[in-house]
């Protein structure tokens, strides 16, 4: 067990990763979504642009394909080299991270466009909606909620994908953990301590999707 003074030593280094870590988090996040999203549309049934289609479908391929490990190491190291240009920890993971996940929300999104009865969009285009207008009025919203749980096992793969950035030196919840066990020689509190942190993030996580469902939950007749 944990004393009340290895305790204390810990926490505020231990809750200053967590911010790093929730910061990682949420900027890849909203990269990984807009990306994502974009892909997504731009290769589903109703909406592709032939070569356009086919250039994001090999995008997203590679995006899945290559580990993320090695996509950071490529963000990092080797695109700085062949461009020139200084990269920081934070801003590769961001960026590594963000594009890799979005390959996987492109595809959710796809799938969950395409599961969308072709009769929604026959009926939108009756009322005189365009194309667009039906995609973002009628399509998305319906989309959304048929795949919130995968986009809520997106994010959580997310969240625990940020303990790999500490490898190239980002201070998140893992690399504070890692310090702290290097200079307490405690391993076993301190890495309960950053368990307990990531179940208690995935926690609130999983109830805000909850909440999410219930919200956009409807009875169907």
């Amino acid at each position: 067990m944990m004393d009340v003074d290895l305790f204390l030593r810990s926490f505020p280094l231990v809750l200053k990763g967590s911010q790093m870590t929730l910061k990682v988090f949420f900027s890849a996040a909203s990269l990984s979504f807009t990306l994502g999203l974009c892909f997504g549309i731009f290769s589903c049934h109703r909406l592709k642009v032939p070569i356009v289609s086919a250039v994001i479908e090999w995008i997203t391929f590679v995006y899945r394909a290559v580990p993320f490990y090695v996509q950071l190491l490529i963000v990092y190291f080797v695109l700085p080299d062949l461009l020139g240009f200084n990269l920081d920890p934070f801003a590769a993971s961001v960026i590594s991270l963000g594009v890799c996940s979005s390959g996987y929300v492109a595809q959710t999104v796809r799938a969950g466009i395409n599961s969308v009865p072709v009769a929604q969009w026959e009926a939108a285009f009756v009322l005189g909606y365009s194309k667009f207008q039906s995609l973002f009025y009628i399509i998305l919203p319906q989309m959304i909620r048929n795949v919130l749980p995968a986009f809520n096992n997106e994010l959580d793969s997310l969240l625990k994908s940020t303990a790999i950035v500490s490898s190239i030196g980002v201070v998140e919840l893992t690399r504070a953990g890692m310090n702290l066990v290097s200079r307490e020689m405690e391993p076993v509190p301190i890495y309960l301590m950053v368990a307990f942190f990531y179940l208690c993030f995935s926690a609130i996580l999983n109830a805000a999707t909850r909440i999410l469902e219930r919200k956009i939950a409807y009875v169907k007749n």
